[in-house]
């Protein structure tokens, strides 16, 4: 056989031969169990990050040499302590050999602060880590802001808060997307405005925001993300005032000159905040007018402001319209008042002018000046001054030597008087410190009834302070001595003046002319009736009242009104047809009071004059003792005005009352008069602040000649006096 055949056959037989040996020894062999060896290492399943707050598990395995799993661990009796670092808990915190079910242990862990940890296992005494891992802790949702802010702040000046987003436990959010949606609010007495666009750009969960505020007060910030809801505010910021702007001032609209009043400055900022803290960080204030005199005092120190506001009392004296300027000192910062009225103090002191030369006997002008301590123009020296007295340095008689303060206008009185002695002289004034005489007023409610004018006819010598006393007190404050002196002296009148003797032939004369009675009527022969009445008077006393020149100019009837002597229970009466008589006649027969049985002088005996030597007031026959209501007029002030009633003045008493009515739906003063006429015939309207319509009625029912008198009050709440002054019944009228 060919060799290579021979080979390939030994060959297989060979092969064969060591199958059916191999497949004999496998099926009479055991089963062998291969077991893992010693605890060589743990492996630890765990995430890379975990959220702050919520549960993760770390899976621990273990394993031999040889990387398998010993899944009989339980059975080898070790124990291991599992151990992390920052706030993180652990549970369990040992894995004993129990813990490891089929080679494997959960450990549930748990931190709520967003930080990195490290997670390892130690064997129970040992110091060195069995293994060991980092992870991640990494913040929760968003859940609110924590906003830092400055405790206060100046008005006006711009200030930063820090906003910072948080989770429910309070780690930092660095959510890119929070600021898309804020919301920021503010509360409290100030507020605040955002500066910018208002959008805030969050890095790493932080932000910054800028705000200004304009009013002082406390301001709190609030921020709120409007899709979840989360908000966060700041404390209370406190908002102080700015630097100084400016100054406010509060003053009266009228002040007396030399007299203080109260002004009220206050420094305030840019945004008309009070600077609360001027005492501290002021200069001081400068006080300066816009009028021609200076102001005490001129300056304030910053101590004397109290939560930036000063009270201080001025004073001014010159009558003038001004505003007070307050400017910070070395500063710009500056204030005024609204006008001030500087209004005269009372009077002190007259200067009076005069002509350079005037002829004896003839009328020529004085201008006399009302002037106060302060060489202010009393402007209101009808209102409040009362009679001036003139006097000269010559021995001559200057008549009139009274003027009557209405005659004052705007501080200034012209008066035309007459000296009868030529030489040089000067004329001087002063007034009297009493105002006139016979005035009642509503507070004087147990004077009410006027008294009779011939009791309170004798003019008071005796000077006092009090410018508006009743009658009734007057007539008891009279001396009696006056009485001894002048028993038949007349009632003042506004031109009341020292008057020349009767029985000078010399002087009688310049008394008739001045009356209007030409010379010729003068010279004439004394009747008989005159002498007749010569008789029946009493020798005349040293003082006797002679009547002056300036009375013959009067009305005839008013004359002999105001020549009746005071009221005795047989009081002589003068006829009506006797007031017709020439003045020289009845100055004459004036009396000193009539004795009970002197003889009246019978009308019929006495031989009529010619009347032109006097005016009539044109007005209706009134009786004898009746007072009669020829006008009504009006005299408005800044404050007040004074209705002025006119009437005569016969013998007899006149009483009035005074009561507030409703009528024709409005409130009228009813002013009631008896025993008395109206021969006004009208009703009076004037266009006043105080009193409207003016209406007069006659009430002759039952023969008590009573005139009843409605003045309409216009507003609401007036206060008004009433006085009588002499042949007039004046009401002052005032708000309370």
């Amino acid at each position: 056989m060919h060799p290579k055949i021979i080979g390939v056959r030994t060959r297989f037989l060979i092969l064969s031969s060591f199958f059916i040996f191999l497949s004999c020894s496998l099926a009479l062999a055991g089963t062998v169990v291969i077991k893992p060896g010693k605890f060589d290492h743990f492996t630890l399943q765990m995430p890379d990050r975990a959220v702050a707050g919520e549960n993760f598990v770390v899976k621990v395995s273990v394993y031999d040499a040889n990387k398998n799993l010993i899944t009989n661990f339980s059975e080898t009796g070790k124990e291991f302590r599992v151990d992390v670092n920052g706030t993180a808990t652990v549970q369990p915190s040992v894995l004993g050999a129990s813990a490891f079910s089929g080679g494997i242990a959960n450990i549930l862990v748990n931190n709520r602060k967003a930080e990195k940890i490290s997670f390892s296992l130690r064997e129970a005494g040992g110091t060195v880590p069995v293994i060991s891992r980092d992870i991640v802790i990494i913040p929760n949702k968003l859940d609110h802001f924590t906003l830092q802010s400055p405790q206060t702040v100046t008005a006006g000046n711009p200030f930063d808060v820090k906003v910072v987003a948080k989770d429910i436990f309070d780690n930092t959010v660095s959510d890119i997307d929070i600021g898309k949606n804020i919301k920021i609010t503010s509360t409290g007495a100030s507020s605040v405005k955002v500066l910018g666009t208002g959008a805030l750009d969050f890095r790493s969960g932080m932000a910054t925001a800028a705000f200004v505020s304009e009013k002082t007060g406390d301001v709190i910030v609030e921020f709120q993300d409007v899709i979840s809801g989360s908000m966060g505010r700041t404390q209370p910021i406190q908002v102080n005032p700015g630097t100084l702007a400016y100054f406010k001032l509060q003053a009266p609209k009228t002040a007396v000159a030399g007299e203080p009043f109260e002004l009220l400055i206050a420094a305030y900022d840019a945004f008309s905040n009070i600077v609360s803290n001027y005492a501290a960080a002021g200069g001081g204030v400068k006080l300066t007018t816009t009028g021609s005199s200076k102001i005490e005092p001129a300056s304030l120190n910053p101590v004397d402001f109290r939560n930036g506001q000063a009270t201080v009392k001025i004073l001014y004296d010159k009558a003038e319209e001004i505003q007070i300027v307050a400017r910070e000192s070395n500063r710009e910062q500056s204030g005024k008042t609204t006008e001030i009225q500087i209004v005269n103090a009372f009077p002190d002191h007259f200067v009076v002018l005069t002509p350079d030369t005037a002829v004896s006997g003839q009328k020529f002008k004085v201008k006399i000046e009302a002037y106060d301590r302060f060489n202010n123009l009393v402007k209101n020296f009808n209102l409040v001054g009362n009679e001036v007295l003139l006097s000269t340095t010559g021995g001559g008689m200057l008549s009139p030597s009274r003027v009557a303060p209405p005659d004052f206008v705007n501080g200034i009185a012209l008066a035309e008087v007459m000296y009868d002695k030529a030489e040089s002289f000067q004329i001087s004034a002063r007034m009297s410190s009493d105002k006139i005489p016979g005035r009642v007023t509503t507070s004087d409610r147990d004077a009410k009834k006027e008294v009779h004018h011939e009791q309170s006819a004798v003019t008071p010598k005796k000077e006092t302070s009090r410018p508006t006393e009743p009658a009734a007190k007057a007539a008891k404050k009279e001396p009696k001595k006056e009485a001894k002196k002048e028993k038949s002296s007349p009632r003042q009148t506004k031109t009341d003046i020292p008057q020349p003797k009767a029985e000078t032939k010399k002087e009688a004369p310049h008394k008739v002319e001045s009356a209007g009675i030409p010379k010729e009527t003068a010279k004439k022969p004394v009747p008989e009736e005159q002498q007749l009445a010569k008789k029946e008077m009493p020798p005349a006393k040293p003082a006797e009242k002679k009547i002056a020149p300036e009375e013959a100019k009067k009305p005839v009837a008013e004359v002999a009104k105001k020549e009746a002597p005071p009221a005795k229970p047989a009081e002589k009466k003068i006829a009506p047809e006797e007031a017709k008589k020439p003045i020289a006649e009845v100055a004459k027969k004036e009396a000193p009071p009539a004795k009970p049985a002197e003889k009246k002088i019978i009308p019929e005996e006495i031989k009529k004059p010619p009347v032109e030597v006097a005016k009539k007031e044109e007005m209706k026959p009134v009786a004898p003792h009746l007072y009669n209501i020829s006008n009504v007029s009006i005299i408005e002030a800044k404050e007040k005005v004074m209705l002025v009633i006119n009437i005569t003045n016969p013998n007899g008493n006149l009483e009035y009352g005074d009561e507030i009515e409703s009528k024709l739906g409005k409130d009228w003063l009813k002013l009631k008069m008896k025993p008395a006429v109206n021969s006004t015939g009208k009703t009076f309207r004037f266009k006043s602040a105080f009193v409207g319509e003016v209406m007069i009625e006659e009430d002759k029912a039952g023969g008590q000649n009573l005139v009843n008198m409605y003045i309409e009050l216009i507003p609401s709440g007036l206060t008004y006096d009433i006085a009588r002054i002499k042949n007039t019944l004046v009401i002052t009228f005032s708000n309370p």
